[in-house]
């Protein structure tokens, strides 16, 4: 049996982040511990994957793309 995850404020902030480009700046090695937390929580439960680009580190997975079509929020990149 899978253990239910809940995206809080902070979450759904980090996610919107990278959907919107701007996940550079998650990338840091020095956030503080509750972002970085946050982070870990959104890689371990599927909704951040390792990126091949070196800047951003993570990219939103397919659960994030069908999280944010549930919750119909779209995300501008311009």
């Amino acid at each position: 049996m899978t253990e239910a995850f809940t995206i809080g404020h902070e979450e759904l902030a980090i996610l919107s982040d990278f959907v919107g480009g701007w996940g550079g700046k998650w990338a840091a090695n020095n956030l503080q511990t509750d972002k970085r937390q946050a982070l870990d929580r959104l890689i371990t439960n599927g909704f951040l994957e390792p990126a091949a680009d070196a800047v951003t580190k993570y990219k939103p997975t397919d659960k994030t793309e069908l999280l944010f079509a549930q919750l119909c929020v779209g995300i501008s990149g311009g």
